[in-house]
């Protein structure tokens, strides 16, 4: 289902999944109170978070009350990285911008359907700058922090490369040593760890 009060912005959504044989758009609302108003139960739901009757948080929070099982897919202009943050707290599993390439949106869509977080790599990179103060509290350093912030939102180990601008060996040492010093050895264990110290909030 697609929620954004933009109808060029729905039609051109909806233009690309279409083209796709294994989706297809089952709805779509211009309003939070449209979409509760529709008979449907939506694999993925699909939403901007500037609204005429919602925004932000409050968008995931009205819709996860009415669509209690379907994944959110945030896909927005809106980059900032507090606003990211209340976003995810409130429930949403993916957060995409609109400047995003198609192979990207279709991408996070499966990604989301099949149960994991998708994160822009960009908006990992402005959240785990935001959490600077918190990581010095913890005795992280800033690059173990970046580390565990990416990690956390799934990113890759050559994601973490391309991301820190370092190589793909040198990331592979920072995770390992992270890991070692946090005395965490899975992702499971570093997502805990970043939860428990309010590094980063996701809906379990």
């Amino acid at each position: 289902m697609l929620v954004d009060s933009r109808a060029v912005m729905r039609e051109g959504v909806r233009a690309a999944i279409e083209r796709q044989p294994d989706l297809v758009v089952v709805a779509e609302a211009a309003t939070v109170s449209e979409a509760g108003s529709l008979d449907v139960t939506p694999d993925v739901i699909v939403t901007d978070i500037k609204l005429s009757d919602a925004t932000y948080g409050d968008v995931i929070t009205e819709l996860r009350g009415v669509f209690r099982q379907g994944p959110i897919l945030v896909f927005t202009a809106v980059r900032d990285a507090a606003e990211v943050q209340s976003v995810l707290t409130a429930g949403a599993n993916g957060y995409l911008l609109e400047t995003s390439a198609t192979t990207d949106l279709l991408a996070a869509i499966r990604a989301v359907a099949a149960g994991e977080t998708y994160l822009q790599p960009s908006l990992g990179v402005q959240l785990a700058r935001s959490q600077r103060p918190l990581t010095t509290a913890l005795g992280l350093s800033p690059d173990e922090h970046h580390v565990l912030v990416l990690l956390v939102l799934g990113h890759t180990n050559v994601d973490v490369a391309r991301l820190c601008n370092i190589s793909l060996r040198t990331a592979e040492t920072r995770r390992a040593q992270l890991q070692q010093k946090l005395d965490r050895h899975t992702r499971a264990d570093l997502v805990e760890y970043a939860r428990a110290n309010g590094l980063v909030q996701l809906r379990p």
